[in-house]
């Protein structure tokens, strides 16, 4: 995995508390913008430069997925085979394992493209 492929799983893993804090302070256009630069290939780094991101947001391992990721994906249910979820492209470095009747990583959905995560079996 490269690192903007890690720099894009991190920047949407942090999206949901990024939007929050980023529609508290008003500047929630700009993010955007960051994100349709993202899809368009830009460099993760590049295109979130002046945003005032906390250096943590691209350092940290793992997801940070918002209080209630199960929220954004309506009709999901729990499959009874533990799970790892990926980019549903492999786009970005995203892996999640779930177990049996545990809750969905993510939501089950890609937060930069809005699409399902893909599932493989664990």
């Amino acid at each position: 995995m490269t690192d903007e492929h890690r720099m894009r799983a991190r920047f949407c893993s942090a999206l949901p508390a990024l939007t929050e804090h980023m529609a508290r302070r008003g500047t929630l256009g700009r993010l955007h913008d960051a994100v349709r630069a993202v899809l368009a290939e830009t460099p993760v780094r590049q295109a979130v430069a002046g945003l005032d991101i906390p250096a943590f947001v691209f350092e940290e391992a793992g997801p940070v997925r918002g209080d209630d990721p199960g929220a954004m994906v309506f009709g999901t249910r729990p499959l009874p085979a533990g799970e790892t979820y990926h980019c549903p492209d492999g786009w970005c470095g995203f892996r999640a394992d779930r177990t049996a009747g545990g809750e969905l990583p993510a939501g089950g959905r890609c937060w930069l493209r809005d699409r399902p995560l893909r599932v493989l079996e664990a």
